[in-house]
């Protein structure tokens, strides 16, 4: 059996995914679009990017303020749900790596929970560099690491406790490169006043989820990881998280905190 590049291996995780992730796990995501937003300064007339879309929440919500809002994603599917739900916005099916705008196209550049899952992200931010004005504006966020954010945490405690991490999958970015490694990659690919600052936002969600399943659904390395559980330990796997997530029991739902890093940079003049 051929083995699956990273990007192959994202892509197709991406294609299944995309018609579960806006009901299961844009909650968690959707909050922090604002921040990417007012840390770009989008308004009125703003010519943004989005990278990495989704099914087309962030660029929408750029819409809303008045900007002239672009979305992109590599996922045929992802692009398809994004086309059909915000029919007035451009979404282009295209790689972050090659992106399909000339020169000093964009004021912005948005990506929401998109780099860590990039196989060549100084390429990327190149590729942002390219594209955005001068003096133009990048943001993007990433998650804090697994164990400091309890919902990711639940889950690899379960692994830990009734599963095993010898799932084969390739390397990737969220596990092997750190926060600080983005910041220098940004300094790295000609952006200037890069700042870092961690945010937190709740996560709500119906007090009968299925966290598990959540995971196992809408996302990708995590639901790598947990369809590579032995069946009898996935179900263990699920009775773990079950139990477990009842200290975020509130008020009839389910309220988990989240941590992300998020990045801002400008562009210099050139």
């Amino acid at each position: 059996m051929t083995r699956l590049n990273t990007r192959d291996f994202e892509h197709a995780g991406w294609e299944a995914a995309a018609s579960h992730y806006e009901r299961l796990f844009a909650g968690a995501t959707k909050q922090y679009v604002g921040a990417l937003l007012e840390g770009t300064h989008t308004s009125s007339h703003t010519h943004l990017l989005d990278v990495a879309r989704g099914p087309g929440f962030a660029a929408a919500k750029a819409r809303d303020t008045g900007a002239i809002a672009v979305g992109i994603d590599f996922s045929a599917a992802m692009i398809a749900i994004a086309k059909s739900t915000y029919a007035d916005i451009d979404f282009i099916e295209a790689d972050a790596t090659a992106l399909p705008f000339e020169r000093c196209s964009f004021d912005a550049v948005i990506v929401n929970f998109g780099v860590h899952h990039f196989e060549n992200p100084a390429r990327a931010f190149a590729e942002f560099n390219r594209v955005l004005k001068p003096f133009g504006r990048l943001a993007f966020t990433l998650w804090v690491k697994p164990h400091e954010n309890p919902a990711w945490r639940l889950i690899m405690d379960a692994v830990s406790a009734s599963g095993t991490f010898d799932v084969p999958m390739p390397a990737g970015n969220d596990n092997h490169i750190n926060i600080e490694d983005f910041v220098e990659l940004t300094r790295s690919a000609g952006f200037f006043d890069v700042r870092l600052k961690q945010l937190e936002m709740p996560w709500r969600m119906p007090a009968d989820t299925d966290l598990v399943t959540l995971f196992e659904r809408s996302t990708v390395r995590m639901s790598s990881l947990l369809r590579g559980q032995r069946p009898e330990a996935f179900l263990a796997i699920g009775r773990h998280v079950a139990r477990a997530v009842e200290i975020y029991l509130t008020d009839g739902a389910i309220e988990l905190p989240t941590k992300a890093y998020i990045v801002l940079a400008s562009k210099d003049q050139s």
